[in-house]
Protein backbone atom coordinates (compact mmCIF):
# COMPACT_ATOMS: atom_id res chain seq x y z
CA UNK A 1 0.00 0.00 0.00
CA UNK A 2 1.37 3.43 -0.93
CA UNK A 3 1.83 6.17 1.68
CA UNK A 4 -0.84 8.24 -0.04
CA UNK A 5 -3.41 5.44 0.03
CA UNK A 6 -2.55 4.69 3.65
CA UNK A 7 -3.14 8.32 4.66
CA UNK A 8 -6.43 8.43 2.77
CA UNK A 9 -7.53 5.25 4.48
CA UNK A 10 -6.51 6.59 7.87
CA UNK A 11 -8.44 9.81 7.20
CA UNK A 12 -11.63 7.91 6.33
CA UNK A 13 -11.21 5.79 9.46
CA UNK A 14 -10.90 8.89 11.64
CA UNK A 15 -13.97 10.42 9.99
CA UNK A 16 -15.90 7.23 10.64
CA UNK A 17 -14.84 7.16 14.28
CA UNK A 18 -15.71 10.83 14.80
CA UNK A 19 -19.16 10.34 13.30
CA UNK A 20 -20.08 7.34 15.42
CA UNK A 21 -18.45 8.51 18.67
CA UNK A 22 -20.14 6.90 21.67
CA UNK A 23 -23.12 5.86 19.54
CA UNK A 24 -21.12 3.55 17.25
CA UNK A 25 -23.52 0.63 17.56
CA UNK A 26 -26.52 2.93 17.08
CA UNK A 27 -25.26 5.02 14.17
CA UNK A 28 -26.85 4.47 10.76
CA UNK A 29 -26.36 6.03 7.37
CA UNK A 30 -23.99 6.41 4.48
CA UNK A 31 -22.47 9.30 2.59
CA UNK A 32 -24.12 8.85 -0.82
CA UNK A 33 -24.43 12.17 -2.59
CA UNK A 34 -26.71 11.46 -5.53
CA UNK A 35 -28.89 14.57 -5.71
CA UNK A 36 -28.26 18.25 -6.27
CA UNK A 37 -29.99 21.60 -6.29
CA UNK A 38 -30.41 21.68 -10.05
CA UNK A 39 -32.24 24.97 -10.42
CA UNK A 40 -32.76 27.95 -8.12
CA UNK A 41 -34.71 31.15 -8.75
CA UNK A 42 -35.34 34.17 -6.53
CA UNK A 43 -37.86 36.97 -6.41
CA UNK A 44 -37.57 40.25 -4.51
CA UNK A 45 -40.75 41.35 -2.78
CA UNK A 46 -41.47 44.78 -1.29
CA UNK A 47 -41.66 44.62 2.50
CA UNK A 48 -42.24 48.33 3.10
CA UNK A 49 -45.65 47.73 4.65
CA UNK A 50 -44.12 45.40 7.25
CA UNK A 51 -41.75 46.03 10.15
CA UNK A 52 -39.36 43.31 8.99
CA UNK A 53 -39.49 41.84 12.49
CA UNK A 54 -41.08 38.43 12.64
CA UNK A 55 -40.95 34.91 11.23
CA UNK A 56 -41.76 33.21 7.94
CA UNK A 57 -43.69 30.02 7.31
CA UNK A 58 -45.35 28.29 4.38
CA UNK A 59 -48.70 26.59 3.82
CA UNK A 60 -49.69 25.08 0.48
CA UNK A 61 -48.96 27.67 -2.23
CA UNK A 62 -48.47 30.68 0.09
CA UNK A 63 -45.58 32.12 2.05
CA UNK A 64 -46.52 34.02 5.20
CA UNK A 65 -44.67 36.63 7.22
CA UNK A 66 -45.84 36.85 10.84
CA UNK A 67 -45.06 40.44 11.79
CA UNK A 68 -44.47 40.56 15.55
CA UNK A 69 -44.43 44.39 15.63
CA UNK A 70 -47.70 45.03 13.78
CA UNK A 71 -49.36 41.81 15.05
CA UNK A 72 -50.29 40.99 11.45
CA UNK A 73 -49.71 38.09 9.09
CA UNK A 74 -48.82 39.02 5.51
CA UNK A 75 -49.64 36.47 2.82
CA UNK A 76 -47.72 36.16 -0.48
CA UNK A 77 -48.03 33.83 -3.45
CA UNK A 78 -45.01 31.56 -3.28
CA UNK A 79 -44.48 31.09 -7.00
CA UNK A 80 -43.95 34.79 -7.82
CA UNK A 81 -44.06 36.68 -4.50
CA UNK A 82 -47.29 38.52 -5.33
CA UNK A 83 -48.92 40.05 -2.24
CA UNK A 84 -52.28 38.42 -1.47
CA UNK A 85 -53.60 39.78 1.80
CA UNK A 86 -52.92 41.04 5.30
CA UNK A 87 -54.58 39.28 8.23
CA UNK A 88 -55.16 40.61 11.76
CA UNK A 89 -54.22 43.99 13.16
CA UNK A 90 -52.92 45.50 16.37
CA UNK A 91 -55.68 46.16 18.87
CA UNK A 92 -58.07 44.79 21.46
CA UNK A 93 -61.12 44.04 19.31
CA UNK A 94 -62.33 40.96 17.43
CA UNK A 95 -59.63 39.43 15.20
CA UNK A 96 -57.09 41.84 16.70
CA UNK A 97 -54.00 41.09 18.75
CA UNK A 98 -52.23 43.23 21.33
CA UNK A 99 -48.90 41.61 20.42
CA UNK A 100 -47.39 38.25 19.62
CA UNK A 101 -44.04 36.50 19.70
CA UNK A 102 -44.41 34.23 16.69
CA UNK A 103 -46.87 32.30 14.55
CA UNK A 104 -46.53 28.93 12.82
CA UNK A 105 -48.75 26.15 11.49
CA UNK A 106 -49.52 23.30 13.84
CA UNK A 107 -47.89 20.09 12.71
CA UNK A 108 -50.67 17.57 12.06
CA UNK A 109 -53.00 20.53 12.49
CA UNK A 110 -55.10 20.07 9.34
CA UNK A 111 -54.59 23.64 8.21
CA UNK A 112 -54.71 25.15 11.70
CA UNK A 113 -52.11 27.72 12.79
CA UNK A 114 -51.13 29.00 16.21
CA UNK A 115 -50.06 32.38 17.53
CA UNK A 116 -48.33 32.83 20.89
CA UNK A 117 -48.30 36.25 22.54
CA UNK A 118 -45.97 37.76 25.13
CA UNK A 119 -48.05 36.32 27.98
CA UNK A 120 -48.03 32.76 26.58
CA UNK A 121 -51.62 33.14 25.48
CA UNK A 122 -52.25 30.83 22.53
CA UNK A 123 -54.57 31.70 19.64
CA UNK A 124 -55.41 29.61 16.61
CA UNK A 125 -57.01 30.09 13.21
CA UNK A 126 -57.72 28.05 10.10
CA UNK A 127 -55.73 28.92 6.98
CA UNK A 128 -58.89 29.53 4.95
CA UNK A 129 -60.96 31.70 7.31
CA UNK A 130 -58.38 33.56 9.46
CA UNK A 131 -60.79 33.85 12.38
CA UNK A 132 -58.93 34.05 15.68
CA UNK A 133 -59.85 31.65 18.46
CA UNK A 134 -58.34 32.09 21.90
CA UNK A 135 -57.21 28.79 23.39
CA UNK A 136 -55.89 30.25 26.64
CA UNK A 137 -52.64 30.73 28.53
CA UNK A 138 -50.16 27.86 28.72
CA UNK A 139 -50.05 26.79 32.37
CA UNK A 140 -46.65 25.51 33.48
CA UNK A 141 -47.64 25.67 37.16
CA UNK A 142 -45.47 28.66 38.00
CA UNK A 143 -47.81 29.55 40.88
CA UNK A 144 -46.34 26.55 42.73
CA UNK A 145 -42.81 26.16 41.44
CA UNK A 146 -41.09 22.94 42.46
CA UNK A 147 -37.53 24.24 42.51
CA UNK A 148 -34.84 21.88 41.19
CA UNK A 149 -37.43 19.27 40.22
CA UNK A 150 -36.52 18.54 36.61
CA UNK A 151 -39.61 16.38 36.16
CA UNK A 152 -41.94 19.23 37.10
CA UNK A 153 -43.32 21.42 34.27
CA UNK A 154 -42.98 24.37 36.67
CA UNK A 155 -39.24 24.78 35.98
CA UNK A 156 -39.77 25.10 32.21
CA UNK A 157 -40.97 27.65 29.66
CA UNK A 158 -41.61 27.61 25.92
CA UNK A 159 -38.29 27.05 24.13
CA UNK A 160 -36.10 30.11 23.77
CA UNK A 161 -34.25 31.12 20.59
CA UNK A 162 -37.14 30.50 18.22
CA UNK A 163 -35.71 32.54 15.32
CA UNK A 164 -35.10 29.34 13.41
CA UNK A 165 -38.60 27.97 13.99
CA UNK A 166 -40.65 26.38 16.73
CA UNK A 167 -43.04 23.46 16.28
CA UNK A 168 -46.27 22.65 18.07
CA UNK A 169 -47.45 19.17 17.05
CA UNK A 170 -50.79 17.48 17.69
CA UNK A 171 -50.25 14.10 19.37
CA UNK A 172 -54.01 13.60 19.42
CA UNK A 173 -57.13 15.79 19.39
CA UNK A 174 -56.48 17.16 22.88
CA UNK A 175 -52.71 17.00 23.31
CA UNK A 176 -50.01 19.21 21.84
CA UNK A 177 -46.30 18.53 21.85
CA UNK A 178 -44.15 21.65 22.28
CA UNK A 179 -40.42 22.34 22.80
CA UNK A 180 -39.40 23.79 26.15
CA UNK A 181 -36.41 25.34 27.90
CA UNK A 182 -35.33 25.21 31.52
CA UNK A 183 -35.94 28.38 33.56
CA UNK A 184 -32.63 29.04 35.29
CA UNK A 185 -34.09 31.13 38.11
CA UNK A 186 -36.04 28.05 39.24
CA UNK A 187 -32.82 26.06 39.60
CA UNK A 188 -30.40 26.46 42.50
CA UNK A 189 -27.40 26.00 40.24
CA UNK A 190 -26.50 25.58 36.59
CA UNK A 191 -24.68 22.25 36.62
CA UNK A 192 -24.57 18.80 35.06
CA UNK A 193 -28.00 17.89 36.45
CA UNK A 194 -29.69 19.95 33.70
CA UNK A 195 -28.39 17.51 31.09
CA UNK A 196 -28.70 14.38 33.19
CA UNK A 197 -32.26 15.04 34.35
CA UNK A 198 -33.58 17.86 32.15
CA UNK A 199 -36.26 17.47 29.49
CA UNK A 200 -36.76 19.18 26.14
CA UNK A 201 -40.45 18.66 25.27
CA UNK A 202 -43.78 19.09 27.00
CA UNK A 203 -47.26 17.66 26.46
CA UNK A 204 -49.95 20.35 26.66
CA UNK A 205 -53.59 19.47 27.37
CA UNK A 206 -55.55 21.83 25.11
CA UNK A 207 -58.75 21.32 27.11
CA UNK A 208 -57.38 23.15 30.15
CA UNK A 209 -54.05 24.49 28.74
CA UNK A 210 -52.06 22.72 31.46
CA UNK A 211 -48.74 21.03 30.82
CA UNK A 212 -49.33 17.36 31.61
CA UNK A 213 -45.70 16.31 31.70
CA UNK A 214 -42.25 17.01 30.33
CA UNK A 215 -40.50 14.40 28.21
CA UNK A 216 -37.47 13.90 25.97
CA UNK A 217 -33.84 14.31 26.93
CA UNK A 218 -30.55 15.96 26.10
CA UNK A 219 -27.92 13.98 24.18
CA UNK A 220 -24.54 13.21 25.70
CA UNK A 221 -22.77 15.99 23.77
CA UNK A 222 -24.22 18.51 26.24
CA UNK A 223 -22.76 16.56 29.16
CA UNK A 224 -19.37 16.43 27.45
CA UNK A 225 -19.45 20.04 26.22
CA UNK A 226 -22.03 22.04 28.20
CA UNK A 227 -23.41 24.99 26.22
CA UNK A 228 -26.37 26.41 28.18
CA UNK A 229 -27.03 29.20 25.67
CA UNK A 230 -27.28 26.82 22.71
CA UNK A 231 -29.91 24.38 23.91
CA UNK A 232 -32.51 25.10 21.21
CA UNK A 233 -33.37 22.37 18.72
CA UNK A 234 -35.67 21.29 15.90
CA UNK A 235 -37.75 18.14 15.78
CA UNK A 236 -39.89 16.13 13.39
CA UNK A 237 -42.50 13.60 14.51
CA UNK A 238 -43.48 10.88 12.01
CA UNK A 239 -45.95 8.46 13.55
CA UNK A 240 -44.29 7.58 16.85
CA UNK A 241 -40.78 8.21 15.54
CA UNK A 242 -39.17 11.40 16.80
CA UNK A 243 -36.22 13.05 15.01
CA UNK A 244 -34.33 15.65 17.05
CA UNK A 245 -31.50 17.89 15.87
CA UNK A 246 -29.86 20.08 18.50
CA UNK A 247 -28.16 23.39 17.73
CA UNK A 248 -24.63 22.22 18.49
CA UNK A 249 -24.70 18.62 17.28
CA UNK A 250 -24.01 17.14 13.84
CA UNK A 251 -26.02 14.06 14.76
CA UNK A 252 -29.76 13.66 14.34
CA UNK A 253 -31.23 11.56 17.17
CA UNK A 254 -34.05 9.19 16.29
CA UNK A 255 -36.30 8.03 19.12
CA UNK A 256 -39.38 5.94 19.60
CA UNK A 257 -41.50 8.65 21.20
CA UNK A 258 -40.81 10.01 23.68
CA UNK A 259 -37.20 9.09 24.48
CA UNK A 260 -36.15 5.53 23.61
CA UNK A 261 -33.13 6.07 21.37
CA UNK A 262 -33.40 3.91 18.25
CA UNK A 263 -30.34 5.19 16.38
CA UNK A 264 -28.43 8.29 15.35
CA UNK A 265 -27.76 9.57 11.85
CA UNK A 266 -26.38 12.63 10.10
CA UNK A 267 -23.10 14.08 8.83
CA UNK A 268 -21.49 17.35 9.77
CA UNK A 269 -21.88 20.06 7.12
CA UNK A 270 -18.58 21.38 5.73
CA UNK A 271 -16.80 24.23 7.50
CA UNK A 272 -19.24 24.77 10.35
CA UNK A 273 -17.73 26.78 13.20
CA UNK A 274 -18.51 24.83 16.38
CA UNK A 275 -16.18 26.79 18.71
CA UNK A 276 -18.86 27.47 21.33
CA UNK A 277 -17.92 28.70 24.78
CA UNK A 278 -17.97 25.58 26.93
CA UNK A 279 -18.98 25.55 30.59
CA UNK A 280 -21.86 26.08 32.98
CA UNK A 281 -20.58 29.54 33.88
CA UNK A 282 -21.09 30.95 30.39
CA UNK A 283 -23.21 34.10 30.44
CA UNK A 284 -24.95 36.38 27.96
CA UNK A 285 -21.62 38.07 27.14
CA UNK A 286 -20.15 34.75 26.01
CA UNK A 287 -23.28 34.03 23.99
CA UNK A 288 -23.06 37.37 22.18
CA UNK A 289 -19.37 36.83 21.48
CA UNK A 290 -20.07 33.30 20.22
CA UNK A 291 -22.70 34.64 17.83
CA UNK A 292 -20.03 36.73 16.15
CA UNK A 293 -18.27 33.60 14.91
CA UNK A 294 -20.02 30.26 15.51
CA UNK A 295 -22.49 28.35 13.40
CA UNK A 296 -25.54 26.32 14.38
CA UNK A 297 -28.14 23.95 13.02
CA UNK A 298 -31.15 25.92 11.80
CA UNK A 299 -34.00 23.71 10.68
CA UNK A 300 -35.31 20.18 10.22
CA UNK A 301 -38.30 19.48 7.96
CA UNK A 302 -39.62 16.23 6.48
CA UNK A 303 -41.07 16.41 2.96
CA UNK A 304 -43.48 13.51 2.63
CA UNK A 305 -43.95 13.91 -1.14
CA UNK A 306 -40.23 13.36 -1.75
CA UNK A 307 -39.50 11.14 1.28
CA UNK A 308 -36.67 13.51 2.20
CA UNK A 309 -35.58 14.86 5.57
CA UNK A 310 -34.07 18.30 4.97
CA UNK A 311 -31.70 20.00 7.40
CA UNK A 312 -30.24 23.50 7.17
CA UNK A 313 -27.01 24.46 8.92
CA UNK A 314 -25.68 27.99 9.38
CA UNK A 315 -21.90 27.68 9.00
CA UNK A 316 -21.30 30.84 11.00
CA UNK A 317 -23.26 33.95 11.92
CA UNK A 318 -20.37 36.02 10.61
CA UNK A 319 -20.29 34.51 7.11
CA UNK A 320 -24.08 33.95 6.97
CA UNK A 321 -23.40 30.90 4.78
CA UNK A 322 -25.99 28.12 4.88
CA UNK A 323 -25.69 24.48 3.91
CA UNK A 324 -28.74 22.45 2.89
CA UNK A 325 -28.63 18.71 3.51
CA UNK A 326 -31.14 16.10 2.39
CA UNK A 327 -31.42 12.60 3.85
CA UNK A 328 -33.10 9.66 2.11
CA UNK A 329 -33.77 7.32 4.99
CA UNK A 330 -30.52 7.60 6.94
CA UNK A 331 -28.27 8.32 3.94
CA UNK A 332 -26.99 11.80 3.10
CA UNK A 333 -27.96 12.27 -0.56
CA UNK A 334 -27.60 16.03 -1.00
CA UNK A 335 -25.33 18.73 0.38
CA UNK A 336 -25.50 22.19 -1.20
CA UNK A 337 -24.49 25.73 -0.37
CA UNK A 338 -27.49 28.05 -0.34
CA UNK A 339 -27.85 31.87 -0.37
CA UNK A 340 -26.80 33.75 2.76
CA UNK A 341 -29.17 33.37 5.72
CA UNK A 342 -31.35 31.01 3.71
CA UNK A 343 -34.27 29.46 5.59
CA UNK A 344 -36.03 26.44 4.11
CA UNK A 345 -39.82 26.76 4.25
CA UNK A 346 -41.45 23.86 2.47
CA UNK A 347 -42.55 22.11 -0.70
CA UNK A 348 -45.43 22.64 -3.10
CA UNK A 349 -46.23 21.33 -6.59
CA UNK A 350 -42.76 19.92 -7.38
CA UNK A 351 -40.82 22.92 -6.05
CA UNK A 352 -38.99 23.59 -2.81
CA UNK A 353 -39.24 27.06 -1.27
CA UNK A 354 -37.18 29.18 1.05
CA UNK A 355 -36.55 32.76 2.12
CA UNK A 356 -33.72 35.02 3.24
CA UNK A 357 -34.26 35.32 6.97
CA UNK A 358 -33.32 39.01 7.13
CA UNK A 359 -34.93 41.60 4.84
CA UNK A 360 -32.84 43.62 2.43
CA UNK A 361 -32.58 47.29 3.40
CA UNK A 362 -31.52 50.25 1.28
CA UNK A 363 -29.94 53.50 2.44
CA UNK A 364 -33.28 55.31 2.15
CA UNK A 365 -34.99 52.79 4.45
CA UNK A 366 -36.79 50.65 1.86
CA UNK A 367 -37.15 46.97 2.76
CA UNK A 368 -37.56 43.85 0.64
CA UNK A 369 -38.00 40.14 1.23
CA UNK A 370 -36.25 37.57 -0.95
CA UNK A 371 -38.12 34.34 -1.74
CA UNK A 372 -36.42 31.33 -3.31
CA UNK A 373 -37.80 28.51 -5.42
CA UNK A 374 -35.71 25.51 -6.42
CA UNK A 375 -35.67 21.87 -7.46
CA UNK A 376 -33.78 18.89 -6.13
CA UNK A 377 -32.80 16.52 -8.91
Amino acid sequence: MSCRNFLCGLEMLLISISCTSKHESLYRGNYRLSKQVGWLDSVIVSADSTSGRGNFFMQDSSIYFADAYYASIFQYRAIDGAFISRHFTLGQGPNELSAFLYAYPFKRGKGECFIVDNSLNVYSYQKNDFLLKEKGVVNFGWNKVQRDNYDSPSVYNVMEMSDFGINFTYLNDSTLLMPVSLVNRYLSDINSKRYEKGHILAELDTRNMQIRKVVGRFPSIYKEKPTPFFEFFNYVLRGDTLYVNHAVDSLIYVYKYPDRLLYTMGYEAPNVNRSYTIGYNADIFHFKEDCKRVGTNMGLIYIKEQNLLLRTVLKSFKSRQVCLQAYWGTDLVLEANMPDFFKFLGYYNNYFYGVKMLPLETADGRMSFVFYRFKIE
